[in-house]
């Protein structure tokens, strides 16, 4: 999709110099009540500049009612997830209570002091911490006699 949307842009290029090179007459442009004298190649530039113009124009309602689209459909959920919580809100009000129990809370440990090393001495100080456990484990399976 890309390369034959370069292909249409390349030959849209091509086909616009070859109108603003090739046709250098002089005709006369008549606009909001004035009359003008322009050489047409300057009128095809003129042309292709509102051409440009209206396209990104298009581009921007296209993007706007996409974005429309979008946030309908947000509001849309929102509103059914309101219902839903509504709903459920009056389920609650409407069944019996008991009176709460005090719920045992657990302890939050305390804040960890930060390590000052990098984390390339941490690195090496966990392998070398797996390293050793390795070899401990190897270590007491030679000693139980199993190789493995």
């Amino acid at each position: 999709m890309i390369i034959v949307g370069f292909v249409l842009f390349a030959a849209a290029v091509v086909i616009a110099a070859a109108l603003i090179v090739q046709n250098p007459a002089t005709v006369t442009v008549h606009a909001f009540h004035e009359s003008w004298n322009v050489d047409l190649r300057w009128l095809l530039v003129a042309g292709l500049a509102l051409t440009a113009i209206a396209l990104f124009g298009l581009g921007m309602m296209r993007l706007g009612s996409a974005r429309y689209l979008r946030l309908r459909g947000e509001r849309r959920a929102l509103a059914s997830e309101n219902r839903r919580l509504a709903k459920r809100a009056a389920a609650a009000d409407t069944a019996p209570r008991t009176a709460p129990t005090a719920q045992p809370r657990e302890p939050v440990p305390a804040a960890r002091q930060s390590d000052r090393r990098g984390f390339r001495d941490r690195l090496m100080a966990t392998r070398h911490r797996q390293a050793g456990d390795d070899r401990e484990a190897h270590a007491g399976r030679l000693r139980a006699g199993s190789t493995r």
